[in-house]
């Protein structure tokens, strides 16, 4: 029995479809990556790091995520009491699609970790402040 060719349309629609399943909503990245910076579980972050939907300023996404999760540590590590999120505007870019998520504890002035987030369209690109 002879297979009928593959239609050029559904090609088309299998690829759409694969990439559709494979985007994620913003919304439910930015909810995740705030949990895991809370929580001190920077593995929950990982898969949605990887989405097509994210970029990162780092070279590759392997090396933000070692940078990530070391920050992460070092955050809890020297904080007292939880993590709370402020959201606020970057003072060092003029990107009005730019803020950092400044996660503070109950004591210092400082934020212990800071993460940029900058948006557009169906992405977000992630940059995590040195100190």
């Amino acid at each position: 029995m002879k297979k009928a060719p593959i239609q050029p349309i559904q090609v088309v629609s299998k690829v759409v479809g694969d990439l559709e399943q494979s985007k994620i909503n913003k919304e439910k990245i930015k909810a995740e990556l705030i949990l895991s910076c809370i929580k001190n579980e920077p593995e929950s972050f990982l898969p949605l790091l990887m989405s097509i939907n994210v970029q990162t300023e780092f070279p590759n996404k392997k090396g933000f995520y070692q940078f990530f999760k070391n920050m992460l540590n070092c955050a809890h590590e020297s904080s007292e009491g939880e993590l709370t999120l402020k959201i606020e505007k970057s003072i060092l870019v003029e990107d009005r699609q730019s803020v950092n998520y400044c996660f503070y504890d109950n004591f210092h002035k400082y934020s212990r970790l800071t993460i940029e987030v900058k948006e557009s369209d169906n992405l977000i690109s992630l940059g995590i402040m040195p100190f």
